[in-house]
């Protein structure tokens, strides 16, 4: 019986990037081969949810071993694309099908602002860049690409209810506690109850939204781990959220969706994906938007989050929620 080709595929970033990687494992599953997920230690539990992924190692522990090991591919997939992943990737006697980033392009973009220079979602060109590795696969062939998510213990709110991502890596994605404590008290008129969703970091805030603004609430916010928290978006009736991997794994999920766009924004290539009818995109009225591509800000720029229209956030979750009771 011939041997299954194994396919190294290299994504080293957070976790939003790992999960749009989830339409390329899906299809090199689909396509015969053993899928081998190379990543960065701290999002290893990403990993273990994408569909396909039969294999996990780790940057730091795993990848100097690597080299001299009994591990054989016949192809190395690097949809990280960075001066790094491309030298270590340059090492190994075996094709390389290299993620390329539009870097000029990208800065044009947040240069001047023009819509005529947005990127093409990146899952698409996660697929380019796999696409030598995918001939045959006929286009008609049926590829569940979302996240497998395991059982977990964590007790959800009673259903239907809304999901609130609170967090964001850097201040360009993020509202503040104020403009939240706003945002939950317009939410809270709909009559169904909020699941706040976040890391560590957001404990303190969940905690301090959670408490004063009544019952509703329930605060999942440094209680949960990654997976434990995407499966309180996997069931919820509308996720809101800024540019966050929950964004993305809502997306994946084929949640309802309102996303929260201020020093990121769409045309940079990370809207949620696939893009369906029930998405909604909120953008900031800010002169600075898009700011940068991780949504970290220079010290004199002000934070295009504070311009967004926070009025919009709660008359657009009515609409989506039309015909969806409270209990």
């Amino acid at each position: 019986m011939p041997e299954v080709p194994s396919i190294l595929v290299v994504r080293l970033s957070a976790i939003g990037d790992l999960i749009l990687t989830a339409p390329v494992t899906a299809r090199l599953k689909a396509k015969g081969y053993r899928v081998v997920l190379l990543c960065k230690d701290a999002y290893r539990s990403v990993g273990t949810v994408l569909p396909g992924v039969d294999e996990i190692l780790s940057w730091e522990k795993d990848r100097s071993q690597l080299l001299g090991s009994s591990n054989t591919f016949s192809a190395i997939l690097d949809l990280q694309g960075t001066g790094k992943s491309k030298r270590w990737c340059k090492q190994w006697n075996v094709p390389v099908h290299t993620f390329n980033k539009p870097y000029v392009r990208r800065e044009l973009l947040l240069l001047t602002k023009s819509s005529k220079l947005a990127l093409k979602p990146v899952v698409d060109r996660y697929l380019d860049a796999a696409a030598p590795l995918l001939k045959g696969l006929e286009s008609d062939t049926i590829v569940d690409d979302r996240l497998q998510l395991p059982a977990v213990s964590t007790v959800l709110p009673q259903a239907p209810y809304m999901a609130v991502v609170i967090g964001g890596s850097y201040a360009g994605k993020r509202l503040s506690y104020e403009a939240w404590r706003t945002v939950i008290g317009d939410l809270l008129k709909i009559g169904m109850p909020i699941a706040l969703v976040g890391g560590p970091e957001e404990a303190g805030v969940g905690e301090s939204l959670e408490q004063p603004l009544g019952s509703g609430i329930t605060n999942y916010c440094g209680t949960t781990t990654i997976i434990e928290g995407m499966a309180v978006v996997a069931g919820a009736a509308l996720v809101i959220s800024g540019d966050t991997g929950f964004m993305h794994a809502a997306a994946n999920f084929r949640k309802p969706i309102i996303s929260l766009w201020g020093g990121t924004h769409p045309s940079l290539g990370f809207a949620p994906w696939p893009k369906q009818l029930d998405h909604h995109e909120i953008i900031s009225k800010s002169f600075w938007t898009p700011a940068s591509k991780h949504g970290k800000l220079p010290f004199w720029m002000p934070n295009p989050m504070k311009k967004l229209p926070l009025e919009e956030i709660a008359i657009t979750a009515q609409r989506l929620l039309k015909g969806k009771t409270a209990p």
